[in-house]
């Protein structure tokens, strides 16, 4: 570095504040003091002030005016420091005070010079920079720019060029530097350019245009071109700067708008004469040759494809005069090639050039070349994903087709497919409404149709002649003028009403023909839709109900009869099903008859034997109770026997209740044994746990026994049925009927013949029976399917021929896990009160007289009646706290009808009825009885419970 750069780097140092400056003043006063002082010897007594004063231009230089004021101060005093060292005496002449100011003038001086000095050079440097960063900045501004920027000088030769000119040619910078880019112009326009830059350089002014140039890849690109004039500081011209656009996309949008314009305008004007055709025909010979005039072609078709997607049948084509005319059949694989067609039924356009060197057949290709079919197009027609029509186009130039060409093809394609489905269709409505004319006019019943404002549109030949008058008449008139003056209002609201809901509607009323007589007419109309769905009137049909009107009358009158009839039939039916249900259930108990007469002979036995042995020693106290206890006993078993079989024959009041169904069919156990018989093994296999189920005993233990019973015929001497009860839990579906969840399976199985897969399906059906005549009714099985599904249940049957059947009862499984505990503490018998009086009633001497000894052993005062009549009479004469009365009497009037009269006339006397056997009939009437009910044979012990309870005193 050269004096001169280091001065003016030592004038471009920034030290900072005013303190770093002072510091700067410091040190180069020190720097020139250590000057001073080394050469003390020579300056002997002399200041030599002079030599400090670098230092302070330095200072000043480096630091500015702060640095040099500190400079001369700190070199000043440093200086008389030095010159005192040597002994010489301080300001003793006038010389050390010339010395001092002097230093001082030239010090400041000098400091004021270099800083200005330094302001100048900093200034500058600043001038430079900005220069520098502005030359910087527009490099990288150009650079980042996504279009070309370049710089000439006044010799429009090019100095600079950016990243995007550099792209574009795709050559280094300084290879396109100079008159390079006058050569990548486009021949066409090299004359336009040089004539706008000839006019515009010389005034130096900007100047613009559009040319194309030669991009890297050989491809031309049109550019628009600005350029402006650059000038330095003094307005001196230094060239141009100039930044081109790309407008090739641009450009090529606006022929294409230019070009779909002119589309557009070709299809509307087609779409005009198209709508204005009505035939088919007619509508594909135009959109041909309008097609072929705007393409240039040779000639147009418009063919449509049969079902089999193979044969293009050209109904109408256009052609150039003296070419070939296309109409006629051909093949579509023929046609175009096998390629060509998949490319068609595929729904894509076609675009062959040279269309012979696509085809397979010899014959098509020579009849292309010999036609001069340079280039073909097809726009395919696809409706519901087949090919149903082409429209195509040939020309002799052997040239590709454009995509605005395409894309006008398939436009005409569509809008001829339109336009002649269009006129098809209003061929075939023309057709059709002729069709319904004659239709309607041979018709028989008045027809009409309606437009939106409910005038008549037309009517048909019957409505005329029920109106009268001519077509027009008929057709103006206001159909309400006919109307019954009775039925106007209502026919007028229910015909509003049921046009505005657009749906179908009904009508009924009396109408004046044209000779006056009121006819009955029933009409129905339904909606009209347009074609966007929205009703636009009504078709209407009405027929002369007044015959059947007048039939109805008489109708009505035999349905009364009718009714009659078929109550009493249904009466009848019923009461024959309800004998014959009854009569199965009596089947089975006939079955059971051996073995319980068997059980009662065994019973009286003990009974009547018990009874002789204590006639015979009365005065034996231990014999007497001991047979006395015995007869009772068998007594108390021929109880239970009793009421089993009053249950299975529905002889008494049956309620579902929840019910232990292990503790059900044990206590049953002797009668299902009875019914199985001696040769037949039962053999029972109930649950560990108690099943509980929510069932009418009764219904339960007779379709058990139907089961039962139903088993044992089926099984052979020796054979085996098993009744087996278990917990199962379902799944939804997995049993026909029910749902899932906790379900009591009770299934009886046996090990017999089977049942027959042809028969499986019908055993539940009712008065089904496989059995001989008069050995079943075919009513078991169905009464315990009725069970089942009454008590919300099913029923599943499995058999294998050989290998017996089994049939499954699901009922729902009651959340409880064992039956409540039974106080088995005996009651303390209750005596009744002294002076109690109990009227008893009871037709049965023998009865009577063992309940009166009862009674009156409990502490009563008894009095008996035989039967109803009597005890009215009793009670007539007399006060009574309690009636023990039966409830089958002779006489006329039963035990319950004598209880409701005894309680209207003695309020306040308790009532109790009693019975072994009521009936069904009167069980449905004690039913909702509010009095306590006693069911023989009864002990004393019952007796005291039911006479001493609180509903009995």
């Amino acid at each position: 570095m050269g004096p001169g750069e280091a001065l003016s780097a030592l004038a471009r140092f920034e030290p900072g504040g005013w303190a770093a400056r002072a510091l700067v003043g410091v040190g180069f006063a020190l720097a020139v003091l250590l000057v001073r002082w080394a050469a003390a010897a020579l300056y002997a007594d002399v200041t030599g002030f002079m030599i400090l004063l670098p230092g302070v231009i330095l200072a000043a230089l480096a630091a500015g005016r702060i640095a040099g004021v500190v400079a001369t101060a700190g070199a000043l005093g440093g200086g008389w420091l030095l010159v005192g060292a040597t002994g010489a005496a301080l300001f003793d002449d006038r010389s050390d005070w010339v010395a001092t100011v002097n230093f001082v003038i030239v010090g400041l001086f000098c400091t004021w010079v270099a800083s200005s000095l330094r302001d100048e050079v900093a200034g500058r440097a600043r001038t430079q920079a900005l220069l520098d960063e502005g030359e910087r900045r527009f490099h990288l501004m150009a650079d980042t720019a996504p279009a070309p920027v370049w710089v000439t000088n006044p010799d429009a030769e090019v100095e600079f060029v950016n990243k995007a000119l550099v792209e574009f040619y795709g050559r280094p910078a300084e290879e396109i530097l100079g008159s390079v880019w006058r050569a990548t112009v486009h021949p066409d326009d090299r004359e336009a350019v040089a004539a706008i830059m000839a006019e515009a350089r010389p005034a130096r002014r900007p100047y613009t245009f559009d040319a194309r140039f030669s991009r890297a890849d050989g491809t031309w690109r049109w550019m628009r071109v600005a350029v402006k004039p650059r000038f330095d500081g003094d307005g001196g011209f230094m060239g141009y700067i100039g930044m081109s656009f790309d407008l090739t996309e641009t450009r090529e949008a606006l022929d294409h708008l230019a070009e779909l314009e002119r589309r557009q305008s070709l299809l509307l004007s087609l779409g005009d004469r198209l709508r204005d055709l009505d035939e088919p025909d007619a509508v594909m010979l135009e959109a041909a040759r309008t097609l072929g005039e705007a393409l240039a072609a040779q000639r147009v078709g418009y063919g449509e494809i049969d079902a089999a997607g193979e044969t293009i049948l050209v109904r109408r084509a256009w052609a150039l005069p003296g070419t070939h005319n296309p109409e006629g059949p051909w093949s579509l694989t023929t046609s175009v090639g096998p390629a060509g067609a998949d490319e068609l039924r595929a729904g894509r356009t076609l675009r062959l050039i040279d269309p012979a060197s696509h085809v397979d057949d010899p014959a098509t290709a020579a009849d292309y070349r010999a036609h001069d079919s340079g280039a073909l197009i097809a726009a395919p027609v696809m409706r519901g994903g087949r090919l149903d029509a082409v429209l195509y186009a040939v020309r002799a130039e052997a040239r590709a087709w454009t995509e605005d060409e395409a894309a006008l093809v398939e436009e005409v394609a569509a809008r001829a497919f339109a336009e002649v489905e269009r006129t098809r269709a209003e061929l075939e409505m023309r057709e059709s409404e002729h069709r319904f004319r004659s239709v309607a006019d041979t018709a028989p019943v008045l027809i009409w149709v309606t437009n939106a404002d409910r005038s008549r549109a037309f009517v048909n030949q019957a409505y005329v002649a029920f109106h009268g008058g001519s077509y027009e008449d008929a057709r103006t008139a206001d159909w309400r003028a006919a109307l019954h003056p009775e039925d106007h209002e209502r026919i007028g609201r229910e015909s509003l009403a049921g046009e505005a809901t657009g749906k179908p509607f009904s009508l009924e009323g009396r109408y004046r023909r044209h000779d006056g007589e009121w006819r009955w007419l029933k009409s129905f109309s339904r909606p009209r839709l347009g074609m966007g769905g929205d009703v636009v009137g009504f078709v209407g049909v009405a027929f002369d109900v007044t015959e059947a009107k007048r039939a109805q009358v008489d109708l009505t009158r035999v349905n009364e009869l009718l009714e009659e009839r078929v109550g009493e039939a249904l009466a009848e039916k019923a009461k024959a099903e309800a004998d014959l249900m009854h009569a199965q259930r009596m089947e089975a108990v006939g079955r059971l008859t051996g073995g319980v007469a068997h059980d009662f002979n065994n019973l009286l036995t003990v009974v009547i034997g018990a009874l002789d042995m204590m006639l015979r020693a009365p005065d034996d106290a231990a014999r007497q109770k001991r047979l006395g206890e015995a007869a009772l006993a068998a007594a108390r078993r021929g109880e239970r026997l009793t009421h089993q079989l009053l249950a299975f024959s529905r002889r008494q009041t049956l309620r579902p209740e929840p019910t232990d169904l292990n503790a059900l069919i044990m206590e049953g156990e002797p009668l299902l044994r009875r019914a199985v018989g001696e040769a037949v093994t039962l053999d029972l296999r109930l649950s560990d746990r108690p099943v509980w189920v929510d069932v009418d005993p009764a219904q339960f233990e007779a379709a058990l026994l139907n089961l039962v019973v139903n088993a044992r015929d089926a099984v052979d001497e020796g054979g085996r049925v098993i009744v087996e009860t278990r917990l199962r839990r379902l799944k939804p579906g997995q049993i026909a009927e029910l749902p899932g969840g906790d379900h009591v399976c009770i299934s009886v199985s046996d090990d017999g013949a089977g049942i027959d897969p042809d028969v499986l399906p019908r055993i539940f059906e009712p008065f089904f029976t496989t059995k001989s005549v008069g050995k079943g009714t075919g009513l078991g099985l169905s009464q315990v399917y009725g069970f089942s599904r009454q008590s919300g249940g099913g029923l599943q049957v499995t058999s294998e021929p050989g290998k017996g059947a089994s049939i499954r009862m699901f009922l729902p499984a009651l959340r409880r896990t064992r039956p409540e505990a039974l106080d088995t503490t005996p009651a303390p018998e209750r005596a009744a009160l002294p002076g109690r009086r109990l009227l008893l009633v009871e037709d049965d001497p023998d009865v009577a007289a063992v309940a009166a000894e009862m009674i009156g052993s409990l502490g009563f005062s008894v009095r008996t009646a035989e039967d109803a009549a009597g005890a009215l009479s009793v009670l007539a004469d007399a006060e009574f706290d309690v009636m023990l009365t039966d409830v089958v009497m002779p006489g006329g009037m039963s035990g319950v009808e004598l209880a409701q009269e005894a309680t209207l006339r003695h309020p306040d006397m308790s009532v109790v009825l009693a019975s072994g056997y009521a009936g069904d009939d009167m069980d449905r009437r004690m039913a909702d009885a509010p009095w306590p009910f006693l069911r023989k044979p009864y002990s004393r012990e019952t007796l005291a419970e039911v006479l001493t309870a609180d509903t009995a005193v």
